[in-house]
């Protein structure tokens, strides 16, 4: 018998973020003879702990696009350029979801591959309802009538905030002027709006928790702009299932949504560099992406995984629902100092929320967190 190569990796905690990868370990040791142990960090360190803080003790990292400068300046990740050859990252960058392969890209070179996707999406109860909200006239609609979940915590706030910029055509952007201000008082303005139509609860709450409550209880139908959780689609998973569909948008066109997911790289610190990237790579790829990972519970970053039939049959057509919001989604930039700026700027925004009312100071402020914390 071959002797296994035992690699360490460190993802975050949830069946889409952990099982998943545990239950392709078998797979990947049948193919290529790695192991990999993996631990898990909470969804909220995923988005906001610097990857400087702990690659040091992994070989592999699943790990958020924006944090990617940050990693890269701290010398935390290999590019996949030294340890794969052009035409896997090739095949990878033309079988993927959207734009997920390459918001792993900075300064021209590759630092992760695209494991998993998800953008701001919407769900409902298919026992309830026939659709998701296609417009956003019909989401004030539906929560006039109490029966609308919208996640916006601060992170999740920043999110929408950053999608509907995005469909009103004033992207924010990855330089000084960061954000239009006239659109941003505008789109302030309409979240409030939807914050005082919704239940309180929904200021704490992320997509996570939105999909508890959606598939757990019955006093709600619809959840608008949560990350997608393709779990919630499978039977078994929870008392109800939920269906997963389009974002809303202004003009029914499903675009502007945030890009998520998440991607996995390689650590400076790793004692097995090839062998990681191998096993990156084979975690990538359709073979593992549309069977043990795409059924344990995974979200795939390869578009092979989100086309197939026994993918979208577990799933009531998840990946098929939410295809073209994932194609048609925005990419926050990967500027130094990106998660800072995403971070403070949520800070404001929430606060507008929960205070229902959003000022031209306000705008100003986020305005002017870019110069504050970018690092150019």
């Amino acid at each position: 018998a071959m002797s296994i190569i035992e690699l360490k990796g460190m993802t975050w905690e949830h069946a889409r973020g952990l099982d998943c990868l545990v239950q392709s370990n078998d797979l990947l040791m049948q193919k290529c003879g790695i192991s990999i142990n993996w631990d898990s960090r909470s969804l909220q360190a995923f988005g906001d702990q610097h990857v400087s803080e702990f690659y040091s003790d992994y070989d592999l990292m699943v790990i958020d696009h924006p944090h990617l400068p940050d990693a890269v300046h701290a010398d935390a990740v290999i590019a996949f350029e030294e340890l794969t050859t052009r035409s896997q990252l090739d095949f990878l960058e033309s079988t993927s979801v959207g734009a997920s392969h390459d918001s792993y890209q900075y300064q021209g070179k590759q630092w992760a591959l695209a494991i998993d996707t998800a953008a701001q999406v919407s769900a409902f109860r298919p026992d309830k309802a026939e659709r998701s909200p296609v417009f956003w006239y019909e989401v004030f609609e539906l929560a006039k009538e109490k029966k609308l979940l919208w996640a916006h915590k601060p992170v999740d706030a920043f999110s929408t905030f950053a999608t509907l910029m995005a469909q009103k055509g004033q992207p924010l952007q990855g330089n000084a002027s960061y954000i239009d201000h006239e659109m941003a008082l505008e789109v302030l303005q309409f979240m409030v709006e939807l914050a005082s139509l919704v239940p309180d609860f929904c200021a704490s709450s992320n997509p996570i928790e939105i999909a508890e409550v959606l598939s757990g209880t019955d006093e709600y139908t619809y959840g608008v702009c949560m990350y997608g959780y393709s779990n919630y689609s499978r039977v078994g998973f929870r008392k109800n299932v939920l269906v997963y569909d389009d974002i809303p948008s202004f003009d029914g066109r499903a675009t502007g949504s945030q890009l998520g997911g998440a991607g996995i790289a390689v650590s400076a610190r790793s004692n097995n560099p090839k062998a990681a990237a191998e096993a990156a790579l084979l975690l990538s790829m359709p073979e593992i992406q549309s069977t043990t990972y795409g059924l344990g519970g995974g979200q795939p970053g390869n578009l092979l995984a989100w086309k197939n039939e026994l993918l979208n049959v577990a799933s009531h057509n998840f990946f098929r629902n939410t295809l073209r919001t994932l194609e048609n989604a925005w990419v926050r930039p990967r500027v130094l100092g990106w998660p800072d700026v995403q971070y403070q700027s949520s800070l404001i925004i929430h606060k507008c929320l929960v205070e229902k009312v959003a000022t031209r100071k306000d705008v100003e402020e986020i305005g002017s967190l870019y110069q504050r914390y970018v690092k150019e």
